[in-house]
């Protein structure tokens, strides 16, 4: 039996140390942020369950949410968050262990996936995060390429391409800015 994946130690990377509880306080103080809680209604699925990272918006080009993400997953991820809205499907996963795979090959920090998963097990042993509705073993038959897009509306939250994404096992929580970015105004 193998060894389970470690993450790495982020003790010497001040900006890496956070929970979301604590950026939900920080929130208060600084309403800039646009702090976005999604519902509790997300499972971990992936190996780290605390990351973070700019969010990478795409959704199904159907109703059925059937899609397939390895065009995106095949781009250069640069430590982003893609978060997928998969029409909240039960009927079939959008990601399994070989775009996971893709995932870290090319460096995503994490994929939010609004609909499911599936292999499991394999997903738990990968060194990226990933957050999903429910896992599913079938895919489905037709699965066109997914659209990347500006905005998604996420159990009515407004979720954007550019804003910044961090879960841990407390939830997941959605910035405005990177939350070591100061405010944006003169002093």
């Amino acid at each position: 039996m193998s060894e389970p994946f470690t993450p790495p130690s982020y003790r010497n990377a001040p900006d890496v140390i956070w929970t979301t509880a604590d950026l939900c306080d920080q929130a208060l103080q600084d309403p800039g942020l646009g702090l976005r809680v999604l519902p509790p209604v997300y499972r971990s699925f992936g190996g780290r369950p605390w990351y973070f990272g700019q969010v990478q918006a795409a959704r199904a080009a159907q109703p059925d949410g059937a899609l397939s993400l390895a065009a995106l997953l095949s781009e250069p991820g640069r430590n982003r968050v893609l978060v997928v809205d998969g029409g909240a499907s039960l009927a079939h996963a959008v990601l399994g262990d070989r775009m996971a795979a893709m995932a870290v090959q090319n460096g995503w920090s994490g994929v939010l996936v609004h609909g499911c998963v599936r292999d499991v097990h394999a997903l738990g042993r990968m060194p990226v995060g990933i957050h999903a509705l429910a896992a599913v073993p079938n895919r489905p038959s037709a699965m066109p390429p997914a659209i990347a897009a500006d905005r998604l509306d996420l159990h009515g939250i407004a979720v954007r391409t550019g804003d910044w994404l961090y879960a841990d096992d407390d939830g997941i929580i959605v910035l405005s800015r990177r939350h070591t970015d100061g405010d944006g105004t003169a002093d």
